[in-house]
């Protein structure tokens, strides 16, 4: 593979910001404004109501420094331990489809997407590490851990200034809780079950009780916290089934039969007060069954995925924070066909596998006044092994080094800018700077701004791709060109405790976009190869507010609009749907211990308008919990009340949840 530079090298820009940060006047700061406070925990509702009212929640992803939220200057949406409990989700893609991400869900994996960006454009990170396993481009939420989580911190638009080349759309950063020095323990059960499947595309309607399973899908996770000596440790169990859901005919299953498990276990030593050792993993497993026929054909898919890390965190002063980690993370998917007319398996025919093992190092010094300095470095040599890919094994290595100052005056502005350089062993160096601003405006308004440069190196698939079908031929392209995007965002804020607001403009131009490009067609098989967009845009807004009265209700509506155009071609591009919206009206009775919400989500005809099948899709949810005492909560919820059954998802019609939660 040839060498290539993905772009013009950044360092003149860099040095001229530096430059103009060097003349700007120093503040006198009290002692406590050198390095961000921590969080402040609201008097009522816990660390997730604090993020809401008062904006202290700790956000790490959009500038790797951990700072209160709303002295970042990165805007980054947080979605909290609270918010999870009480979302009626089991799986990271169920999260993240209430708040708007997710689109269509099936066996290939989950299609979630930021600002018009899907595919290998968003990162996917848990704890600050990368997350691998992609089939067909798309990255499987089932399995992620989601017992465990303290937070989910997303961060829209360009980021390839710090995170590389994944991170050309924006990082989705899960961080799960640390283990502390206190027994304890979570667990929680649920049940789910559906009506008889109605098919929207038939007159008949069957009885919605006929064929009912009213424990169709179960799901255990529990969380238990104890020390050892010195050690602090964290240990997850999860286990779930799903029965089969099938048609009105019985021929194919709507959702699949499944079982899944995961384990993993977390240990932190401290040793002494500058420095804490952890060290960790996890092994998850998932068999997904469907059924094709009403012979009883199946398509089997196995998944694996395990991880291992080992990190050390070392705080020599007050000005300093050092964090060296190693970890390996591996990704397989396997699928089997099975013949009930031969009663036989065909095995091995359609894998995949990938590897990542990777060495980081971050640096943050906050010795001087008015200043945060970071830098990093960062190796990883990736592999990937696949059944239609017409290099296997694929491998790359890839090093980085990324800069990062920030001049900031706490609770009244902040800048910061950085850039990183990469290597790709097979595209050569690639450069991109950034560059963000804060500053705190009067009546509890805040004003954010944002541009930058991001890239990507085209994946695995992109240029190794080998796939046909009896209707379908894509080939990858090895003569493929990185993708690299220009961006700008503003955002204007407003909170006060019981009200927030945000509206967010972005423009992104994208050079050499990588899209699938019609070749022609043979009988009835059409053929598609991986090519070059010369240049196109997505520009769009989101928008989101909470309101909170009378102490115990809330409403939080939310919108993003999307325009995305192909330059080349002169045509609309259909990457999501162009108009998304949320509405989540709900009622927090604390001290009774009840929550109950009803929410809302629209989206508009997305992918090609022309489709009779393609149509504005309403989603409608309902969730309700109480307290029993002390440990026990009692839950239960209704997804998708209005029946919504698309082939854009979601899948089926009402699903009915009832549960259990125990808390030591």
């Amino acid at each position: 593979m040839k060498q290539r530079t993905a772009f013009p090298k950044a360092s003149p820009l860099v040095l001229l910001y530096a430059a103009a940060l060097a003349l700007l006047p120093g503040y006198p700061l009290s002692p406590q404004d050198a390095m961000p406070a921590p969080p402040e925990q609201g008097a009522e509702g816990g660390e997730g109501y604090a993020i809401w009212e008062e904006g202290e929640g700790i956000t790490v992803t959009g500038t790797r420094v951990e700072k209160r939220l709303k002295d970042s200057p990165v805007v980054t949406e947080i979605i909290t331990a609270e918010e999870i409990k009480h979302s009626n989700a089991d799986t990271l893609a169920d999260i993240l489809g209430d708040y708007g991400l997710m689109y269509t869900s099936n066996g290939m994996g989950d299609y979630i997407q930021l600002q018009g960006m899907d595919k290998n454009r968003v990162l996917y990170l848990v704890n600050g590490r990368r997350v691998i396993g992609r089939n067909s481009q798309r990255l499987k939420g089932e399995t992620l851990p989601l017992a465990n989580i303290e937070r989910i911190e997303i961060v829209r638009g360009p980021q390839s200034a710090l995170y590389g080349s994944d991170g050309i759309g924006g990082v989705i950063n899960v961080i799960t809780k640390k283990p502390e020095n206190t027994l304890s323990l979570a667990a929680s059960l649920t049940n789910r079950f559906l009506l008889a499947y109605d098919d929207p595309g038939t007159p008949e309607s069957p009885g919605a009780f006929d064929s009912f399973d009213p424990a169709r899908e179960q799901n255990l996770s529990a969380v238990v916290g104890f020390p050892l000596g010195v050690a602090r440790n964290s240990l997850d169990l999860q286990a779930a089934r799903g029965a089969f859901y099938l048609d009105e005919d019985k021929n194919e299953s709507i959702l699949p039969e499944y079982y899944r498990g995961r384990a993993g276990l977390e240990t932190v030593f401290p040793l002494g007060d500058s420095l804490d050792l952890s060290l960790g993993g996890s092994f998850m497993f998932l068999r997904r069954d469907d059924q094709t026929s009403a012979a009883g054909d199946l398509n089997r898919f196995g998944y694996i995925r395990g991880d291992g890390f080992l990190e050390a965190n070392f705080h020599p002063d007050g000005n300093w924070d050092i964090t060296f980690r190693a970890y390996d993370n591996f990704y397989q998917r396997d699928k089997d066909v099975y013949s009930a007319a031969g009663n036989a398996w065909e095995k091995g025919g359609n894998y995949e596998n990938e590897n990542l093992a990777a060495l980081d190092a971050l640096g943050v010094y906050a010795g001087l006044r008015n200043w945060i300095f970071s830098a990093g470095i960062e190796g990883a040599y990736n592999t990937t092994e696949k059944y239609d890919f017409s290099v296997s094994p694929a491998a790359v290595d890839r090093e980085a080094l990324f800069l990062q100052a920030e001049y900031f005056r706490q609770d009244v502005f902040s800048v910061l800018g950085g850039v990183r350089v990469e290597r790709n062993s097979q595209f050569g160096f690639a450069g991109a700077p950034k560059l963000s601003g804060m500053v705190q405006l009067p009546r509890g308004f805040r004003l954010l701004a944002g541009a930058g440069l991001g890239y990507r190196a085209p994946s695995f698939n992109d240029l190794y791709l080998d796939y046909s079908s009896t209707t379908q031929h894509t080939s990858g392209n090895p003569d493929l060109e990185p993708e690299y995007s220009a961006g700008a965002s503003a955002t204007l804020e407003f909170a006060v405790p019981g009200y927030f607001a945000q509206l967010t403009f972005y423009y992104n131009e994208i050079f050499n976009e990588i899209d699938d490009f019609y070749l022609g067609s043979e009988g009835r098989q059409r053929f598609y190869e991986k090519r070059n967009i010369a240049r196109s845009m997505r520009a769009g807004i989101d928008a989101e507010g909470k309101i909170r009265f009378l102490g115990w209700g809330y409403v939080s509506p939310g919108y993003s609009w999307l325009y995305a155009y192909d330059r080349g071609e002169e045509a609309r591009l259909y990457p999501q749907p162009e108009h998304t919206l949320r509405l989540k009206l709900g009622m927090d009775y604390r001290e009774p211990g009840i929550n109950t919400y009803l929410a809302l989500r629209y989206f508009s005809a997305q992918i090609n308008p022309a489709r009779p099948d393609n149509k504005d899709r309403f989603i409608l949810d309902f969730y309700f919990s109480a307290g029993l005492g002390k440990h026990f909560t009692v839950f239960a919820g209704v997804d998708n009340i209005t029946g919504t059954v698309d082939p854009l998802g979601p899948a089926t019609a009402q699903v009915f949840s009832l549960g259990l939660r125990y808390t030591l």
